[in-house]
């Protein structure tokens, strides 16, 4: 699933990653590229960063989560963006790349095992903040052109209306990924979706997908904000975010970001811990929050890893329309303790999306068409991980508490939200209790 590799020194990738002991685990990641040219990738990407001993980024090897989540990052505040002004289309696709979904080498067993739906559910309900829809209506930006679905796209990246992720049919990794219908792409909640791009620790420039869970509050994968296992060491440098994009035409540069203290301490791939969190400045050009524009999705706080749930996924993956326009997944996920899995095409660009149950609008608000779960727009979880054999296609997604809510997600958010009271006054969220 590595898509679109960073251009640069082969040799001196080779050598960096040498100096590192890296260069085994970099072998087991190069699927679509060639050894040399994979580890130049993942050595200008950040990926080739000192770990823990015995626990490498971007590996799937055992962790114990009591022992990681001990206490939260301090977090980290970030230089002056370069971005902060919306630029062309043409020079987003060229100065961004899609940050490659990071590779798990042999699936987690549990991946193997069809789900039981009779089973028993003993798990504790998950607890749910809401969000806020934000106005109506948004002004587009001018000359964004409507998405199309090109031949090409469809020869070359297998874009169908539905395929399914593994060899057999009669799995639960069946899936369905599409083009967001354009109509809805400045509607609630699809408009607090968007671009985050970022310089990282290395100085390459990439971008991920993020969405907002708060006025000026954000939510992605925390390879998105930190190169994992290397903690101080493993901050961007400066990151925009651009929700709803390309339509909406409006950005705001991040002050703060965070990550949970697993992914900080180990970068471990399929242990729950791949969750970062940022603050924004105001919205570009304004003296307002970007979230009074958009409005903010509801989140899970605590018990968000169930047995199973069926999510929707949104994301920015290279591999469709170049990353320009917005993709939609639909599946089942089901916990193997740490993570969710899911059948998805979806690749480099796509980390961070978010996983959201009951996604979208309902013609009637009454009270008997809300459903057996009455929470609409609720985030669960943002994509983490792909797996290096692309006639499988699985991902996983790290859910915003962790396994045994392990990741102290209401610590996250209370951090952001004491940088977001600094930035924009009392008004801009509330701790949460």
């Amino acid at each position: 699933m590595l898509m679109y590799p960073h251009t640069g020194s082969v040799q001196g990738a080779l050598s960096a990653c040498a100096r590192r002991g890296e260069d085994k685990a970099m072998h087991t990641r190069s699927y679509f590229v060639s050894v040399a040219s994979a580890m130049a990738f993942f050595a200008s990407a950040g990926f080739c960063q000192a770990a823990d001993p015995g626990a490498a980024p971007g590996s799937n090897s055992p962790s114990n989560a009591a022992q990681a989540a001990v206490t939260t990052p301090r977090g980290q505040a970030l230089g002056a963006s370069t971005a902060t002004q919306q630029l062309s289309l043409k020079a987003m696709l060229d100065s961004y790349k899609p940050y490659p979904t990071p590779q798990l080498s042999a699936l987690p067993q549990e991946a193997h095992s069809l789900i039981d739906p009779l089973a028993a559910d003993n798990t504790v309900a998950p607890k749910i903040i809401a969000g806020m829809p934000g106005p109506k209506t948004v002004e587009r930006a001018a000359g964004v052109a409507e998405p199309a679905i090109a031949a090409s796209d469809v020869a070359q990246n297998s874009i169908t209306p539905f395929d399914y992720g593994r060899t057999s049919l009669s799995t639960v990794y069946h899936y369905t990924d599409r083009l967001l219908d354009s109509e809805l792409a400045d509607d609630f909640p699809y408009r607090t979706v968007g671009w985050l791009v970022f310089v990282a620790s290395n100085g390459g420039s990439y971008r991920c997908t993020a969405q907002l869970i708060g006025r000026s509050i954000g939510v992605t994968a925390g390879h998105c904000v930190h190169d994992g296992g290397n903690k101080a060491a493993g901050w961007i440098r400066s990151a925009t975010f651009y929700p709803g994009y390309p339509y909406l035409g409006m950005s705001a540069p991040i002050y703060w970001v965070n990550t949970t203290s697993g992914w900080y301490n180990s970068g471990n791939l399929d242990a729950g811990y791949d969750v970062g969190v940022f603050t924004l400045r105001k919205r570009t050009g304004t003296s307002t929050e970007l979230g009074a524009y958009t409005g903010y999705v509801g989140f899970c706080v605590s018990n968000c890893l169930q047995k199973y749930w069926y999510l929707t996924q949104l994301g920015y993956p290279g591999n469709y329309y170049s990353g320009t326009y917005m993709t939609q997944g639909e599946h089942l996920e089901v916990s193997d303790t740490r993570d969710y899995l899911y059948g998805s095409g979806m690749q480099g660009g796509s980390s961070g999306g978010g996983h959201f149950a009951n996604l979208g609008d309902l013609a009637s608000y009454t009270s008997g068409s809300l459903g057996y779960w009455p929470y609409r727009n609720v985030i669960f979880a943002t994509t983490s991980w792909g797996y290096t054999d692309a006639s499988i296609k699985i991902q996983g997604a790290s859910t915003l508490s962790g396994p045994n809510n392990s990741n102290n997600f209401k610590g996250l958010y209370n951090g952001a939200c004491t940088q977001a009271r600094a930035l924009h006054g009392v008004a801009s969220c509330s701790p949460l209790p």
